[in-house]
């Protein structure tokens, strides 16, 4: 198949949400089905998406028009963004199976649309090789998240939705000004261009520039200190919704901020820009951690583990070093796995049950037994227990801390751990020996089915972690080695 069809990642969602309308008067449930058809078909173009690049070694990369970069715009589909773009495409899969049985405020078309574009903006922010595309994906995202915070009309979704724009517009403000100052000094917005430029701009623009940048991406990426909106956003949207958040709009982010800091890897200042995101990614790392520790309504717990599990990814990140990117990278992949497993399993006892605080996980264990055991699997591999996945991808961000000098990064990940046991540990033993009322409730096929295979998924990376390392290893490559990735884009008048 021609490379160029790779292009139906973004294209496929975008008309497929504008086609939605067309089918409302046949009612909720087609809208459904239409939205879990689309997003199989986007999983099997990232499938072969995949294939290519990790079994030919090369990116694919689609020119629009035919133009090349940085006169024309490109998609960069490497090695991250083929194995990343199969993650958003298969959780946005299986979270429209989910709706099924989680979405019923109306108008669900609205839904569906709002949905497609989540994915179509995630997606985009992965696989676009232009600065300012990323800032238009970006948005996308963002707009779409806004709107289906708000989704189920209540009080607490609209206060969590204007959160979300107020520190959204912040960010995205902070982005744009970043833009301007790097494509002042350039002349260029094409991220292969840039860093080939890198060592030529001032180092005032470097450290000003990448600054905004760094902290425009934090809101997406849910970084301190333009991150207190994801609790009550997590909260506050559908449940298929707080799943794709945690599993993949905030991979998005962090690819986004990973790229374009060692894009600049090369220009004098670079150092200050890493110790800027140690700092932020260690107070979101603690802020969080002890947020959770205080929680009595587990999804905003689980909300929480998730933002300091993403302060861990942003400290591996930082160190600066191949390794540390390519634990970041094996770190991603095994959080997307865990939160979509703890989301799902926790959204699926509030639908059912009517809520999600703890005391509604009394007794889980005997009243919806499957559900109970999934979300016991996932408990215990965020905590970072051995033979679960999440404990080798701490483990490799510990060893590269360590070899850069960084040893305090690695208690840090060890402090994170004890916490984390400490409540996900609660919720264990409550859904296990809290009380009974006897009553039994019948469990749904697919969404049992759908968590089994992730609680397989977790097991298979903490038994067998090596074929996993290998792909994150790939993956982190590909944002550290600055030098392939210009080689590989056919810039105009550089290439063949």
């Amino acid at each position: 198949m021609n490379g160029q069809y790779a292009s139906l990642l973004v294209a496929l969602p975008l008309i497929s949400a504008f086609f939605v309308p067309l089918i409302k008067g046949l009612g909720g449930r087609a809208i459904k089905y239409y939205l879990t058809l689309i997003t199989a078909l986007q999983a099997g173009v990232a499938a072969w998406v995949f294939k290519t690049v990790y079994t030919t070694g090369k990116p694919i990369i689609v020119m629009a028009g035919g133009w090349r970069p940085p006169v024309g715009i490109d998609l960069y589909i490497g090695h991250f963004a083929a194995l990343f773009v199969l993650i958003v495409a298969l959780v946005s899969f299986f979270m429209a199976i989910f709706s099924f049985d989680s979405v019923s405020t109306e108008p669900t078309d609205k839904y569906a649309m709002l949905f497609l574009l989540l994915m179509l903006g995630a997606t985009g922010m992965i696989a676009t090789g232009d600065i300012f595309n990323l800032f238009v994906f970006m948005e996308i995202t963002s707009i779409t998240a806004y709107a289906l915070t708000a989704y189920n009309k209540t009080g607490e979704a609209a206060e969590a939705a204007m959160k979300y724009i107020v520190l959204g517009g912040i960010g995205s403000s902070f982005f744009l000004i970043g833009i301007t100052l790097i494509y002042g000094s350039t002349g260029t917005l094409n991220m292969a261009q840039l860093a080939q430029l890198a060592g030529s701009i001032n180092p005032t623009v470097i450290k000003v520039g990448l600054s905004l940048l760094v902290f425009g991406l934090a809101v997406e990426a849910e970084l301190f200190p333009l991150n207190a909106w994801a609790p009550d956003a997590y909260q506050a949207a559908p449940h298929p919704v707080t799943a794709m958040f945690s599993a993949f709009v905030v991979k998005a982010g962090l690819y986004a901020l990973a790229r374009l800091v060692y894009l600049f890897s090369h220009a004098a200042g670079w150092d200050f820009i890493l110790k800027l995101l140690v700092i932020m990614a260690t107070l979101t790392v603690f802020a969080a951690e002890f947020s959770a520790l205080r929680q009595r309504d587990v999804k905003r717990m689980i909300a929480y583990s998730s933002i300091s599990q993403v302060g861990l990814i942003a400290l591996a990140l930082s160190v600066g070093s191949q390794l540390g990117v390519q634990a970041g990278v094996f770190h991603m992949i095994n959080h997307a796995v865990v939160k979509t497993l703890l989301f799902l399993t926790v959204g699926y006892v509030g639908v059912k049950v009517g809520g999600t605080g703890i005391e509604n996980f009394s007794g889980l264990g005997r009243k919806m037994p499957l559900t109970a055991f999934a979300l016991t699997v996932g408990a215990l591999a965020a905590v970072g227990i051995p033979l679960f996945n999440i404990f080798w991808s701490k483990v490799w961000i510990i060893i590269a801390s360590i070899e850069q000098g960084y040893a305090w990064e690695a208690g840090v990940v060890l402090a994170a751990s004890v916490v984390e046991a400490v409540y996900y540990l609660r919720l264990i033993h409550t859904m296990w020996f809290g009380g009974w009322d006897g009553m039994r409730i019948r469990e749904s096929l697919p969404l049992g089915t759908i968590a089994l295979f992730l609680v397989l998924l977790i097991l298979a990376i903490g038994v067998y972690p090596n074929p996993f390392w290998t792909l994150a290893k790939s993956a982190g490559t590909d944002i550290f080695n600055v030098s392939r990735y210009i080689a590989n884009v056919p810039l105009m008048g550089v290439g063949p």
